[in-house]
């Protein structure tokens, strides 16, 4: 049996997910692009990682309503 949410959580799912890789990947490339060493990227990306995560989410939650708007006057239907 599978459990699954009601669709009502689609758009913070959605949100929670594609921030969280989004914000891992962004903080990873960044942080091993301007670290000095292997030893001291792992140490710092946690905190990076962490610190991105949050923004990222408000980031999407607010700014993707209005990315979908500007899609749509470009794109035919």
């Amino acid at each position: 049996m599978t459990i699954k949410l009601p669709s009502r959580y689609k758009a913070v799912l959605f949100a929670l997910i594609m921030s969280f890789s989004t914000a891992l990947l962004v903080s990873g490339v960044i942080g091993l692009i301007n670290a000095p060493s292997i030893d001291l990227f792992l140490q710092k990306w946690p905190a990076s990682f962490l610190f991105a995560w949050p923004l990222v989410f408000l980031a999407i939650i607010y700014i993707a309503p209005l990315v979908q708007r500007v899609v749509n006057v470009l794109v035919e239907e």
